[in-house]
């Protein structure tokens, strides 16, 4: 405002200079203009300020049909010291008597129309009929019921067991609801036995001329020749023996497929064995440098690269063992630079893992994410101690002398970690770390 008054000002006394010293064409047309502007700028902000409260006093609010209205205002209460913002929600209008009237009247009709289906009228019905939950696109909802659930049920599809042949009354009961308030509409259906195609027919017919030939005390069985119009060729089904090969070559497909799955299961094993002899070197590593003062996403980003650098890609020039966790960490990695959240990132992580460990890893990072890593490291540190004990009570199911081919050499290591980590006496955990290979430059 204060603004529009200066320019206002200034333009006027620009300009009322321009016609004492005759430069009308030249300056005066500029500063015309700015005084015009000034002008309807003023007359704007007072506009604005003589309707802002009038405006805020009311809402129109949206028809029953339409969403929810949300509005952002500046709320101001003097005598408490409050201006902030406040959001406010306008719900929609609730119908009237008369509109709820003429909702129930057209959800009637709809309802009507939609029940019948394939079929023509109530008083023959033949094919199943449509028990919809909704009416009059989702505003109504309705909740059906009948008396003679043996003829047709809440699917709408017909029991023939059920049905006479002359047909069987049912009377139904829709119950119509829209925001609480509920109308009943009942209506009665003459239902008969479903309409059969002309190749069920076929076959009914089939079956009763084969079971009245059966009843015969003939010594021949003759089968039927002629149903219903229809010529009926019989010939007996030969035996092949190409088929009998094909169906050798199936279960020998079956055999290798059994034993690709069973070599699956077995490099499953041996991953997870890997991968629960890495996990106390994992947490060893992480907690350090959550120690050190970084965040999980950082410290995460640390260790995959000091990984790749040492030269476990496919692309390096050393051919060296992946290390299952680490793999999988630079999915992860790779996951949260492609956009993926940090909190679905661990959450794949640990589904991807399978392990109970690092499922319970996992879910610390993610219940760690709305709190920070302060506390973090500490629980990790907890963490490494039951991991090793666990680590340990499996090297000595192990240690009994019998070969495990699902022992690998990482776990032969982390057992003898373990043993001269527990035989030093000294158990804490500052040396457990100390031990470990993984080290960062600070």
């Amino acid at each position: 405002m204060y603004l529009s008054v200066g320019v206002m000002i200034g333009s006027a006394l620009v300009y009322a200079w321009t016609i004492k010293k005759g430069k009308r064409e030249s300056w005066g047309m500029y500063a015309l203009v700015m005084l015009i502007s000034s002008v309807l700028s003023l007359l704007s902000i007072y506009a604005e300020s003589d309707s802002v409260l009038a405006d805020s006093e009311k809402i129109k609010r949206p028809q029953p049909s339409q969403e929810p209205i949300q509005q952002e205002y500046e709320l101001s209460v003097d005598s408490l010291a409050i201006q902030e913002p406040y959001q406010v929600v306008v719900e929609n209008r609730h119908l009237t008597k008369q509109e709820l009237e003429a909702l129930f009247t057209e959800a009637v009709r709809e309802l009507e129309k939609v029940f019948l289906g394939e079929n023509t009228s109530v008083d023959c019905i033949t094919h199943p009929v449509n028990l919809t939950e909704t009416l009059t696109e989702g505003r109504v909802s309705v909740r059906w019921s009948m008396d003679h659930y043996g003829a047709i049920n809440l699917n709408g599809e017909l029991q023939e067991d059920g049905i006479s042949e002359t047909g069987t009354l049912v009377a139904f009961t829709a119950v119509l609801d829209y925001e609480g308030v509920q109308q009943e509409y009942r209506f009665s259906a003459q239902v008969f036995p479903p309409e059969k195609s002309v190749k069920e027919q076929f076959y009914e017919r089939l079956q009763e001329m084969l079971q009245s030939e059966n009843a015969k005390m003939d010594e021949m069985f003759y089968l039927p020749q002629k149903i219903n119009g229809y010529v009926l060729t019989w010939e007996k089904k030969k035996q092949q023996q190409p088929y009998l090969i094909l169906f050798l070559g199936v279960i020998a497909m079956a055999g290798i497929a059994i034993g690709k799955k069973e070599d699956a299961r077995k490099k499953q094993q041996l991953r997870e064995a890997q991968l629960a002899a890495e996990y106390p070197q994992f947490l060893s590593q992480m907690s350090l440098l959550l120690g050190a003062g970084m965040t999980v996403s950082r410290a995460w980003e640390r260790m995959v690269l000091t990984y790749e650098n040492k030269g476990a890609r496919p692309s390096s020039s050393k051919k060296k063992t992946e290390q299952p966790i680490y793999e999988e960490m630079r999915i992860t990695y790779y996951q949260m630079k492609d956009g993926i959240g940090e909190r679905r990132a661990y959450e794949l992580f640990g589904e991807r893992l399978r392990l109970q460990m690092y499922r319970r890893f996992a879910t610390l990072l993610v219940q760690n994410l709305r709190k920070g890593t302060a506390g973090l490291h500490q629980i990790l540190e907890k963490e490494m101690q039951i991991a090793m004990d666990e680590q340990g009570k499996s090297c000595k199911k192990e240690g009994g002398g019998i070969a495990n081919p699902f022992i690998t050499a990482d776990d032969a290591d982390a057992c003898a970690r373990h043993s001269d980590y527990h035989d030093s006496g000294d158990s804490k955990l500052s040396d457990l770390k100390g031990s470990q290979p993984y080290k960062e430059k600070t």
